[in-house]
């Protein structure tokens, strides 16, 4: 019979340490949060192993005297609640008491503070959450916070952890946010050594832009301000042209403090209507400011999420703000965004918007006189197709056999005539895309994949891609790509695949960087990056074929190993049999 008891200390501490300390990067966020509380104007963070080996967090704050030391490592000591209704107004950050004495259970800590007025500071050393030394000493005023050997006592969780590189890029992801949010704090933030963010401090948002995502990025971004009487909007919000592959750039700050929030990314989604191709986001930092009874921001641990007392109406006026803040951007390529009945604007009247252009090539594509390798014959391979509603042939030989070309529909697919009379639709990026990607994975397999130095171009990153790009220059290396370190999160591309050469402008080796920093695995990434590569190789929709090159893709998607959908999913041909066509003309 199970007997209901009442934990000891320390496993309780432990539990509560899952809660706030599930990885590296939330320790960063609660020792900074605690600085910034402090009000601090100076704010150092090192860390070294991904933050397991070491994490160290030195403010020039308020500082504690050795009993607020003594009491800040206790469970629910803290000096922002005194009391249940406390909690509806809070508007501080590292409100919660759990955050020392939890990060100190699963690590051995030192704490080393001292008050401006105080002669002799104190340090604190504790391991596994208990105290172990406790003396007076000589330091600077503020307060720093050591934590080594991070899960020490806990081993089961470093099973859950990712790679350093992933984690890294998630420490890094959280000063991002701080800084952005503090642009009166200087940051400086280092990995292993290497300087990797500093941002000067002066109050300046637009150099904390710069800082942040670099000079390039940085000063692409429109500036919105927008006051209702539920909430306030101010901050930045990227030009229509510069758009990302994931939703890592955007940045929102509920009363000052970083949360994650679909709802606002939704209504930021929104908010640009057509202007955003396919699968691509906007970049964003914005601050909502709002009554903090409207607000809960503690129904998450780690206080990542909030939730609105009245999210409809805050998702109405934030979707107004942005829009706002686009037709008030005054550029020249601005059209008609929405009709003037739009009822998020409700007395506003003019609603301009971006003309979207097309991105500019830093190397022109050649004209290219065989595009594909020509064959007299379609070789046969046993493939089953994918499944679903398309009309499909059980097997490459029954649709590719015989194949003969018809001609172009819109100069994006192909028609044929199978050797049965069937009717074959193909699409001939989707079908060059599948083409390729087989025959790079075959010779990155092979170890001959040709490459060729290009003229070296720099590529400035935020500090989040640049770290992730530089746990992943190896894979990248393996798949033709060889970027080198160029100093403050640039790089240098000095060599691509030979059939990219003439095809890769900036926004690719953008988006190509981008792939390190949504996906950690070696094997995944490489995936990620052949996809991409074979996307931008691949003849484009809308490109004319001459009678030659539509035979040989044909004959090249035959003797591929999956040729019925592309390396994304998506299907590569369609076919009509003859019967289904006798039988929709009525003449059987």
């Amino acid at each position: 019979m199970v007997r209901i008891k009442v934990l000891d200390e320390a496993t309780a501490n432990q539990i509560a340490a899952g809660e706030v300390v599930e990885r590296p990067a939330a320790v960063v966020k609660e020792l900074v949060e605690n600085a910034l509380d402090a009000g601090a104007k100076q704010v150092r963070i090192c860390v070294y192993g991904s933050g397991l080996a070491s994490i160290s967090v030195a403010d020039d704050g308020s500082g504690m005297s050795p009993q607020e030391a003594r009491l800040a490592v206790l469970r629910h000591a803290t000096s922002k609640i005194a009391s249940l209704e406390d909690l509806a107004s809070v508007i501080t950050l590292g409100f919660r008491g759990e955050a020392l004495p939890s990060i100190a259970s699963v690590s051995r800590m030192r704490i080393t503070t001292r008050r401006p007025e105080d002669l002799a500071g104190t340090e604190l050393m504790l391991q596994g959450g208990k105290t172990v030394g406790d003396c007076e000493t000589g330091c600077p005023s503020g307060t720093e916070v050591r934590v080594d050997e991070l899960f020490y006592n806990t081993p089961a969780r470093l099973k859950f952890l990712k790679s350093e590189t992933s984690e890294s890029a998630k420490i890094t992801e959280v000063v991002q946010r701080l800084a952005l949010a503090w642009p009166e704090v200087s940051f400086s933030y280092q990995v292993n050594g290497r300087e990797h963010l500093v941002t000067a401090g002066n109050g300046k948002y637009g150099d904390v832009l710069v800082a942040v995502f670099g000079r390039e990025l940085g000063c692409r971004f429109l500036p919105v301000s927008w006051q209702r009487p539920l909430l306030s909007l101010h901050g930045f919000l990227s030009q229509p042209d510069l758009l990302r592959a994931n939703r890592n750039l955007q940045y929102f700050y509920v009363n000052k403090r970083p949360v994650r929030s679909p709802l606002l990314s939704d209504a930021l989604q929104k908010g640009y209507l057509t202007l955003l191709p396919r699968n691509r986001f906007p970049a964003a930092v914005i601050f909502l400011e709002i009554d903090p009874s409207e607000v809960d921001v503690n129904v998450h641990p780690a206080k990542q999420e909030v939730r609105f007392s009245r999210g409809q109406e805050i998702y109405r006026q934030f979707l107004a703000g942005v829009r706002h803040a686009l037709r008030q951007a005054g550029s020249p390529e601005l059209r008609t965004l929405t009709s003037a009945r739009d009822p998020v604007y409700q007395q506003d009247v003019a609603h301009p918007t971006f003309e979207r252009r097309p991105l500019t090539s830093v190397c022109e594509r050649p004209q290219q006189d065989t595009i594909f390798q020509l064959r007299e014959t379609a070789p046969a391979g046993k493939t089953a197709p994918p499944s679903g509603n398309l009309t499909l042939p059980c097997s490459p030989e029954t649709i590719f056999t015989g194949l003969i070309p018809i001609g172009q529909l819109a100069a994006t697919y192909l028609l044929a005539q199978s050797g049965a009379g069937d009717l074959c639709l193909i699409d001939q990026h989707a079908a060059h895309e599948r083409i390729l990607y087989n025959s790079y994975t075959r010779e990155i397999q092979e170890g001959r994949l040709a490459v060729q130095e290009v003229i070296p171009q720099t590529v400035e990153l935020d500090p989040q891609s640049a770290a992730a790009l530089n746990g992943s220059l190896k894979i990248f290396a393996g798949a033709g790509l060889t970027f080198a370190p160029f100093g403050h999160n640039t790089f240098i591309l000095r060599t691509v695949p030979a059939f990219l050469s003439h095809s890769l402008t900036r926004e690719d080796i953008i988006a190509l960087v981008e792939t390190a920093s949504e996906n950690s695995e070696a094997t995944v990434l490489l995936g990620e990056v052949l996809r991409l590569m074979a996307c931008k190789a691949a003849v484009r929709a809308g490109q004319p074929l001459s009678r030659e090159e539509m035979t040989g893709l044909l004959n090249s998607l035959a003797k591929t190993e999956q040729p019925f959908t592309c390396p994304h999913g998506r299907p590569t041909v369609i076919s009509l049999s003859a019967a289904e066509l006798a039988t929709r003309f009525r003449r059987r």
